[in-house]
């Protein structure tokens, strides 16, 4: 009590509340130029008036006091409130009970006894991808962003939920892009109209939404009326809790609609996450030729020309590195928020019930106080004894405490084992990579996707 009455003379700088329109239309035209403006004129604490109770923190210490420290006095808050209307009350928007409830039924699809088998349909799918560009030619060109959306949707389809939904990655995707577009839309608009108002702008929602619905509900329902075993992959666990009596578990068991939710949830999130994340590594090595080097000798050098496997990872500490640092300076979760539920102090300043608080790996992540010449694509950072020295809350690319995403271990063995299969096979090279330009909607996304020329190595040109 003492410490958050001393902290009452110390005001969180920033601009006015004045210049509230301004502010909204700067952070809307271009969020991350306008949050790097604030902090290097503000500090590591910024007041920010976007029309609610928000303060940006950039400070690792800040960052660990949030997410770890005291993660008891914050929930998730009014922007993921809003996300439900995309994503419902999965794992990423809900809160307290139904969190951990829904955390403990999906938490064993992610064990790492079952990494070993996603491992295989990783390797298996990217290998399907590789023949279909061998089709075309040795030499083609594609849109690398697309492409990849396509692949980790086949990816998670088949890890996940057991199906192939190779048919729907086109009309999938597209749809994907858009409702995030218009989902981060009314995430920004201060008094959004209710999506039942039939304004062009929902329409245009529910219409877009519809197409994901569609293809989420068509996967339950497939598995749910198949006369085969549900199957201990994560679709399976849900419909099984959505089966138990409540004697069986002495709770509720889990309805249609929070079934469509985590589904939705983590096809969402397990696949467009990670083809950002791979579009911005593919684009870091066709900048830094040395470093797409290095990944190969030394993938040449663990594998020689096999397919890797699960069993390789250990091995493959170059290529994971790669993707560490590819995180770090392209997070795909660029920022998120929590909402303080109980009275708090941080760094000094007092932080009243209700305050939002915006964290951003971008950022954080990006300063030289916690990596020198931060926009410097440096893998070695990330070797062992870096790791070791670097300031804990510096990274956060996957969050941090108990709401960390679930799904790290499986999105990093992803990026592992895809970057490996590709840099044996085949050289990348993004064009025109000075043109490629962020768009930090909901995620991280390369803006209007990412045109890449893909050339199919030789053993001659390889040396092999």
């Amino acid at each position: 009590m003492n410490a958050i009455a001393a902290a009452e003379t110390k005001q969180v700088p920033g601009p006015s509340v004045l210049s509230t329109p301004m502010c909204l239309s700067a952070f809307r035209r271009d969020p991350l130029g306008f949050l790097s403006d604030m902090h290097r004129k503000y500090g590591d604490m910024v007041r920010l008036p976007l029309g609610l109770s928000l303060i940006s923190v950039s400070n690792p210490s800040a960052v660990r006091h949030v997410l770890q420290e005291n993660h008891r006095s914050y929930d998730k808050g009014l922007d993921y409130a809003r996300l439900e209307v995309a994503v419902g009350k999965g794992l990423l928007t809900s809160n307290g009970a139904l969190w951990k409830r829904h955390r403990r039924l999906t938490q064993p699809a992610f064990h790492k006894q079952r990494l070993a088998g996603f491992a295989q349909t990783i390797i298996s799918r990217t290998e399907q991808r590789l023949a279909l560009w061998r089709k075309q030619g040795r030499e083609l060109q594609v849109d690398l962003h697309t492409e990849l959306m396509a692949l980790t949707l086949e990816i998670v389809g088949e890890c996940l939920f057991s199906a192939d939904l190779s048919s729907q990655t086109e009309e999938f995707g597209m749809s994907v892009g858009e409702v995030l577009r218009l989902t981060n839309d009314y995430l920004n608009q201060l008094m959004p109209l209710p999506l039942w108002l039939p304004t062009p702008f929902s329409v245009r929602f529910r219409r877009e939404l519809a197409v994901l619905d569609r293809a989420v509900k068509s996967v339950i329902e497939a598995r749910y009326n198949s006369e085969q075993e549900l199957g201990e992959d994560l679709l399976g666990m849900l419909l099984s809790a959505h089966q138990q009596t409540e004697g069986a578990e002495a709770e509720q068991p889990l309805s249609v609609q929070e079934i469509r939710d985590e589904v939705m949830t983590l096809i969402l999130a397990g696949h467009e996450t990670t083809a950002n994340a791979l579009s911005f590594a593919l684009l870091l090595l066709s900048q830094n030729q040395h470093v797409a080097d290095t990944l190969k000798e030394q993938t040449r050098q663990a594998l020689g020309t096999r397919a890797p496997t699960f069993a390789d990872l250990s091995q493959l500490r170059y290529a994971k590195q790669v993707a560490e640092e590819s995180l770090r300076l392209y997070p795909p979760a660029w920022a998120f928020g929590r909402r303080a539920t109980a009275p708090d102090v941080i760094d000094g300043y007092e932080i009243p019930v209700g305050t939002h608080i915006l964290l951003s790996p971008f950022l954080t992540q990006r300063d030289a106080r916690f990596f020198p010449q931060p926009l410097h694509f440096d893998p070695t950072r990330f070797a062992p004894e870096q790791t070791a020295q670097r300031l804990h809350g510096s990274y956060f690319p996957f969050a941090a405490g108990p709401r960390q995403c679930i799904g790290m271990g499986f999105a990093m063995m992803e990026l592992q084992l895809i970057l490996c299969t590709l840099i044996q096979q085949v050289e990348i090279t993004v064009l025109s990579p000075s043109s490629v330009e962020l768009e930090p909607q909901i995620t991280l996304r390369p803006r209007g996707g990412m045109r890449a020329k893909i050339r199919f190595r030789t053993a001659a040109q390889d040396g092999n």
